[in-house]
């Protein structure tokens, strides 16, 4: 400025700049760095909160889903509630998604609902060798015929579990590499637990193939198909709840005619009452089962007391097995021989044995083995 001597110009400045420091719009923008040296935006959501606001619905739906689990032992199922889906429930219940946020511990929390289910979920393990041996004493102490020792020799293969809790077991005589087999066959003994023969000549059979099997069937054999009702103190023909597993099967006509059966043609007959509902019991569960994996080309069911062979399925049933002759008897609504034979048009030969309590002679044992084998082989010719 002219006329104005240098100290009075500096402190004109000086009062300019104070001035200044007054309008925002002339001050440097504040840093938006944070200590630890990221910078920190403003405008948007911080991560945790985001995930807080999810946990909820992404637990609950993994917990519908993991809430009831079956944790299978073969046929059989045990239903588990897994804890971790009460636990995730009541926190639903309890937090919500802001108070999840503000908990600086929820940020790394998993929110799995099976986490913990290697320790909370794993069923019992099944002692199977156990079971055999627990199935095989009842059975020698039992049938005077069969040994607790032939039992066990047989090596059985426990499958599943009857109505109290025994072993439903089965053995299979496998093909040979050497030829290959004619067809699968399935031998069952025992389905009414009263038929005692029907049992024991099962295991004698079992003892000519463990000699002599040649790999000409694939065999599966299966001597106690009602063990309850075999080895209860008072042996009966039903199972333990009563209900005539050959009568239980689910057979096309069950729904129609099983009820109105046992009311109308056995006046309620306690022997055969075929159940509230078909396939309502665990052997006839296994049974099925059996069927449906093994995929048998012929079935042969040994019962007794009738002294007689009867057959059903498409043609041609054998006329003789040993000294029992062809005659047949009809099916029934729920029956093996309606299951198999009708509705699934496949062969059954159920043997009627002459006594329920007395075994065929050893010969006679024999016959009958060796006719049965005969007739497989001309059902299963060589192809």
């Amino acid at each position: 400025m002219p006329g104005m001597n240098k100290p009075a110009l500096l402190a004109v400045l000086c009062c300019l700049l104070v001035s200044c420091a007054e309008f925002p719009f002339l001050q440097q923008p504040a840093s938006t760095e944070t200590e630890t040296g990221t910078t920190t935006d403003t405008t948007e959501p911080e991560v945790t909160e985001p995930v807080a606001e999810n946990q909820p619905t992404q637990s609950a739906s993994e917990t519908e889903r993991a809430q009831v689990q079956t944790v299978p032992v073969g046929s059989r199922e045990t239903i588990v509630k897994t804890p971790d889906s009460e636990v995730s429930e009541a926190q639903e219940e309890t937090e919500s998604p802001a108070e999840q946020a503000s908990d600086p511990s929820a940020d790394g929390l998993e929110q799995d609902p099976t986490s913990d289910e290697p320790e909370a979920q794993t069923a019992p393990e099944v002692d199977s060798a156990k079971l055999i041996e627990e199935l095989c004493g009842q059975i020698g102490n039992k049938l005077t015929s069969v040994s607790v020792r032939e039992c066990n020799d047989q090596d059985l293969i426990h499958a599943a579990f009857s109505h109290d809790g025994r072993s439903l077991a089965y053995r299979d005589y496998l093909p040979l590499p050497s030829r290959d087999s004619l067809g699968r066959v399935l031998v069952i003994g025992g389905i009414h637990g009263d038929e005692f023969s029907s049992v024991s000549v099962v295991f004698k059979w079992m003892n000519i193939l463990n000699q002599f099997h040649s790999g000409l069937f694939h065999w599966r054999f299966i001597p106690a198909a009602n063990p309850d009702g075999l080895l209860i103190a008072d042996s009966q023909r039903q199972n333990t709840k009563g209900i005539d597993l050959n009568r239980n099967f689910p057979t096309a006509d069950w729904n129609d005619l099983a009820e109105e059966y046992w009311i109308e043609r056995t006046y309620r007959n306690p022997r055969r009452y075929p159940g509230e509902s078909a396939m309502s019991e665990p052997e006839i569960q296994f049974l099925v089962e059996q069927i449906r994996e093994f995929d048998p080309d012929i079935i042969i069911s040994m019962h007794a007391p009738y002294h007689l062979v009867d057959y059903d399925g498409p043609p041609s049933a054998p006329n003789k097995v040993g000294g029992l002759y062809l005659r047949e008897l009809g099916v029934y609504p729920g029956s093996l021989g309606n299951y198999f034979g009708v509705d699934k048009a496949k062969p059954i030969v159920t043997i009627e044995l002459k006594s329920a309590g007395i075994m065929p002679t050893d010969r006679e044992i024999d016959r009958m083995w060796t006719d049965l084998v005969r007739w497989l082989r001309e059902q299963l010719p060589e192809s």
